[in-house]
């Protein structure tokens, strides 16, 4: 038996050593590992950039007191930390920033932090590595505004900065040129270029010695190459009328009564444009601008329309025949570029005329660089009234709109195609109304599917003095609509009701990165916005939010 035993025990011996070796071996293992995992920053690292600098945050390691251990943030350009580490630094909270004395604005860089070892205590974590990151740099530029871009010149501003010295205007193929500012040139905030070359892009990066202070691009124009031009003593819609399709009709300065009758462009396509560019020099009085049949459609560039002598009742509106509007009709596209347009009776454009939905059809609508708004207010039209109409987009940019009533746009009628609309870097002003049973004062699509973006725009004050609506802002329902509302700034949006209720939002249009800052300075078609506001720097690139020629 004790043979037995002895012989049991020297079998099973050495099993039971090695696995006593391996269960201390993990164990010495596990207390070796668990600092460096207990005691290592929380959650991730998060980056708040700013123009001039960044700011990084994590949490508290678990299990462990706020402030009572350090931190060492190590800053490199890759994320392996594989090249050199740029900047080692250490805090004492869960927090540091770095400004763009220390690093490149522009520039990707990665962060790793890890809490240091604590006296008679446990060692060192290990490494929190973050995403990318990186300082986005001053933009003090203004956006050039489409009315100063011409085809050899272009005009460049930028808000009031001390120390500026220099720009670098660099074409997309070509050679950089560095303009030295003059005195002039800084105490006015801008500066004329010439001697450009027509359609070609180009960047503008402005310095102050050798820090860069703001980048923009802009492209200039085509040389303009007019079919005809006429003065206001020739007759406009009888120069319209007979335009062959592809027409472009220059429009030298002065006043062109056009109130007669509609300035009807029928089956063909044309370009009503000033010769100077400038809407302030070139007015024409207008009745309607009326799109007739398949084929017909029309830009409008730097032209004031003024509806007042004949008392407009829309700007544009989309007709299938002269004898039978509900026709069915594929227009071509329509621009309205750094125009102005006033004094219409009931809305922008009007576009419901088919009798079953498609019927109608364009491909584009867009209105850039551009002032529009009703002095006459009224409230039975929708001021982009498109239902029934089939367009593939709607971009509204840069522009104005201001004292119209009812909703802005509405696009609520199924189509084939869904459309996408994008409003951005425009200003909506002083509108609204229609009664405390008018909903969607922003836009309604009903249940159309619709890709909708509203971006780095301002709106505010809606409803009109004495008006009442009702408490929804939007309407979007159909199945597969994109809804993006962001990087706005949206003030005195009620019902007008008293006491008055903020207008809401559906949740698949759940508003996001949007400010409430109320501009008390805004008149009935004036809206600046001030010197020193935060929404100078609001948009989604850093700039400024609304329409750019308001920004001061």
């Amino acid at each position: 038996m004790k043979n037995m035993r002895s012989k049991l025990f020297k079998l099973l011996y050495p099993a039971f050593a090695l696995m006593v070796v391996s269960f201390v071996s993990c164990k010495e293992e596990e207390e070796d590992l668990a600092p460096m995992r207990m005691f290592q920053p929380g959650g991730e690292i998060a980056a708040a950039s700013g123009e001039t600098m960044v700011k990084l945050t994590w949490k508290t390691p678990a299990n462990t007191p706020a402030g009572s251990v350090t931190y060492t943030v190590e800053v490199a350009k890759d994320t392996l930390f594989q090249t050199p580490v740029i900047l080692t630094a250490q805090t004492d909270t869960t927090a540091i920033t770095f400004t763009d004395q220390q690093l490149e604005i522009k520039q990707d860089y990665f962060a790793r932090v890890k809490t240091n070892a604590r006296e008679n205590s446990a060692g060192e974590s290990k490494w929190l590595v973050g995403s990318r990151f990186r300082i986005r740099g001053e933009q003090i530029f203004n956006a050039p505004l489409a009315s100063e871009i011409k085809d050899k010149t272009a005009i460049l501003r930028w808000r009031p900065t001390a120390g500026v010295t220099r720009i670098v205007l660099t074409p997309a193929t070509g050679t950089p040129v560095e303009i030295t500012l003059t005195p002039e040139n800084v105490a006015a905030n801008s500066i004329t270029l010439s001697n450009l070359k027509a359609s070609t892009l180009y960047t503008a990066e402005i310095f102050a010695g050798t820090m860069s202070k703001g980048i923009t691009n802009f492209a200039t124009k085509e040389p303009s190459i007019f079919t005809l031009t006429i003065t206001p003593a020739d007759d406009l819609l009888a120069t319209v009328a007979s335009a062959a399709n592809g027409d472009v009709i220059g429009l030298e300065p002065g006043v062109y009564n056009a109130q007669g009758g509609n300035i009807l462009v029928t089956g063909k396509t044309i370009t009503l444009q000033s010769t100077s560019g400038n809407p302030s020099n070139t007015r024409v009085n207008f009745k309607e601008v009326v799109l007739e049949g398949t084929g017909a459609g029309v830009k409008l560039k730097g032209i004031e329309f003024d509806g007042t002598a004949a008392n407009a009742a829309y700007f544009l509106n989309l007709v299938g025949s002269t004898t039978k509007n509900d026709a069915p009709a594929t227009f071509t596209d329509i621009l309205v570029e750094d125009c102005i347009v006033r004094n219409m009776a009931n809305c922008f454009i009007r576009a419901d005329r088919a009798t079953t939905a498609a019927d109608h059809k364009i491909t584009s609508i867009a209105v850039k660089n551009t002032i529009a708004g009703l002095t006459s207010i009224g409230t039975t039209y929708v001021f982009f009234t498109l239902p029934k109409l089939q367009f593939e987009t709607l971009t509204l940019e840069n522009s104005t709109f201001y004292g119209f009533g009812r909703t802005f746009m509405a696009a609520g009628t199924e189509v084939p195609v869904k459309p996408t609309i994008l409003i951005t870097n425009c200003t909506i002003g002083n509108f609204g109304g229609g009664g405390a049973n008018r909903n969607y004062l922003l836009f309604d699509g009903n249940t159309n599917p619709v890709n909708f973006t509203l971006q780095n725009s301002i709106i505010g004050n809606a409803p009109l003095t004495g008006q009442l609506i009702g408490n929804a802002a939007f309407r979007a329902n159909g199945a597969g609509s994109s809804i993006v509302i962001r990087n706005n700034n949206m003030f005195n949006l009620t019902n007008g009701a008293t006491p008055a209720l903020d207008l809401t939002f559906p949740a698949n249009a759940t508003p996001t990165a949007n400010k409430t800052i109320v501009l008390s300075n805004w008149t009935a078609n004036t809206f600046e916005v001030p010197a020193d506001s935060e929404l100078k720097t609001a948009s989604t690139t850093g700039g400024p939010i609304g329409d750019p020629r308001w920004v001061k």
